[in-house]
């Protein structure tokens, strides 16, 4: 999906000046990439944020027009507020149609795991994301996996996503897990717990076994001969 932006060159910088042009409706930005040298640049905060809106989310190419010229573009770093709901600024980086391109594109887990509802597991999280290369009109806008035949331990990997024609991992071997089901962690609390007092259950059975071989061994032992005078 592709939406145009309208931009103009940006002047003046300086953290005072970025809160004036925010204030007014405005996102400072830069554009750099294919070997040009980078571009201070002002988008409409309303038109940016309505074309991370799309399906395409923030792989959508931007055709950036500033004057009479047109770039296109991804935005590759989105810069926001601490706590505001706002956007401070934004990096764009000038792409070639022709040429793949790197992206992160987020990973949609599908269904309940078997360890989940036949064994009381929980769902992991570790990542969302993975990161591709595609052509930049390839850019998947999310993908989906069946998460639903996982049981306890098992996890999805970068390497087990299908991805669509024409579209590889950026890095061929990334084996990094995206989602693991694992045991709820009040059961293995739960567990330790039965753990340490099965152990010390253990150690004072031993301790009285220790006693009783004393007591024994006092019995058995024979008495002191009376020396004579």
């Amino acid at each position: 999906m592709e939406i145009t932006l309208e931009a103009t060159s940006r002047e003046k910088t300086g953290s005072g000046e970025s809160r004036r042009l925010r204030s007014s409706g405005l996102i400072p930005a830069v554009m750099y990439g294919l070997g040009t040298e980078p571009q201070s640049l002002l988008l409409n905060s309303r038109e940016f944020n309505n074309a991370l809106k799309t399906e395409a989310g923030s792989n959508v190419i931007l055709n950036v027009n500033v004057g009479k010229d047109s770039f296109p573009a991804l935005a590759r770093e989105i810069q926001r507020h601490a706590y505001k709901d706002e956007i401070v600024h934004v990096d764009l980086v000038r792409i070639d149609l022709s040429q793949t391109v790197e992206a992160d594109v987020q990973v949609n887990f599908i269904g309940t795991p078997l360890g989940v509802k036949e064994e009381g597991g929980v769902v992991q999280t570790v990542n969302n994301t993975i990161s591709i290369t595609a052509l930049p009109t390839n850019i998947p806008s999310s993908l989906d996996v069946d998460i639903s035949p996982l049981n306890i331990g098992d996890n999805v990997t970068a390497t087990d996503i299908q991805l669509p024609e024409g579209v590889v991992l950026a890095s061929e071997d990334d084996d990094s897990i995206l989602v693991t089901i694992t045991i709820p962690r009040a059961a293995i609390e739960e567990e330790e717990v039965v753990d340490e007092e099965l152990e010390g259950e253990e150690g004072e059975e031993e301790a009285g076994e220790g006693d009783e071989e004393s007591e024994d061994d006092s019995d058995d032992a024979e008495p002191a001969e009376e020396s004579g005078e």
